[in-house]
């Protein structure tokens, strides 16, 4: 009976232990080991953890960038032994650059922390409102354009373009004009911004409606497609939200500046300072 129960006992442990790998994943996972010699380790968690230091943009993501990181990390090991060995950690240049590194990483995530309590979108909406007329925007139009040296070159790319050819392709490989690499899209643009025969044309076009030939003043025929509008007014908040969340950091960070500066009753001897050598 006894070693029933214990059997049923280790049974109901190893049923524990898997459901609860099932729900927590490789939580439970012993790490992986990636490389190794002499007693130093690089776990796939250590990986992890330093590849995260690396910008995002510049995080390896093939498995030869992965490979290079590595390498890069047992070069690291290798060289910081041969340091060891020199006692460079009694250096007082190093001791120095480590206090400096480790006041700026300090600043670096009170900054981080600071700004993930107050940049809120709340607030970011709040600055929106207070600041909306500094976003207001002109009528604009978004036009793609083919452009050629002669009348009757422009009314055969025109007519092509309405027997439904694709007007990019037909910018490319007609065009003498500019942004002929993205298919003639000029992207959105003002009336000021354009030639004046060109915007004369397009902010009477509907989306979608491709111009006759437009001749300007430089002797080029054009043929426009309107493919977007947007009328004067105030962009909405998502529309300009990566632009708010920058002004309104460096305006938090300006403001929480100055005002540790005004309470910190700061005294600079310039005199002293231009007599500091820096060479």
């Amino acid at each position: 009976m006894k070693r029933r129960l214990d059997f049923m006992l280790i049974l109901r442990y190893c049923v524990s232990f898997l459901i609860a790998s099932m729900v927590f994943g490789t939580a439970l996972a012993y790490p992986e080991e990636l490389a190794k010699f002499d007693d130093f380790v690089i776990s796939d968690t250590y990986f992890k953890k330093r590849m995260m230091l690396v910008p995002e943009r510049q995080r390896p993501v093939s498995i030869q960038d992965k490979e290079k990181f590595l390498n890069t990390m047992i070069d690291e090991e290798l060289l910081l032994r041969e340091a060891q060995k020199l006692n460079l950690y009694d250096d007082e240049d190093y001791k120095f650059r480590v206090e400096a590194f480790k006041r700026d990483l300090l600043v670096d995530f009170y900054l981080k922390r600071y700004l993930k309590e107050n940049n809120t979108e709340e607030n970011q909406r709040k600055y929106y409102e207070e600041n909306k007329e500094k976003y207001a925007r002109d009528e604009m139009v978004r036009i793609s354009v083919v452009t050629v040296g002669s009348e009757d070159e422009a009314k055969e790319i025109l007519k092509k373009a309405q027997d439904g050819e694709n007007f990019a392709e037909l910018a490319k490989k007609y065009s003498k004009g500019p942004f002929v690499s993205r298919g003639g899209d000029f992207g959105f643009r003002t009336r000021s911004s354009v030639k004046k025969e060109i915007a004369n044309t397009a902010f009477s076009m509907k989306i979608g409606e491709i111009s006759g030939p437009v001749k300007t003043e430089d002797g080029g025929y054009n043929i426009i497609k309107l493919t977007d509008h947007k009328d004067a007014g105030f962009p909405p908040f998502e529309e300009l939200k990566d632009r708010i969340v920058s002004e309104y950091s460096k305006k938090l960070l300006e403001k929480k500046i100055s005002d540790l500066r005004n309470a910190a009753k700061i005294q600079k001897n310039s005199k002293e300072l231009e007599n500091v050598k820096t060479d």
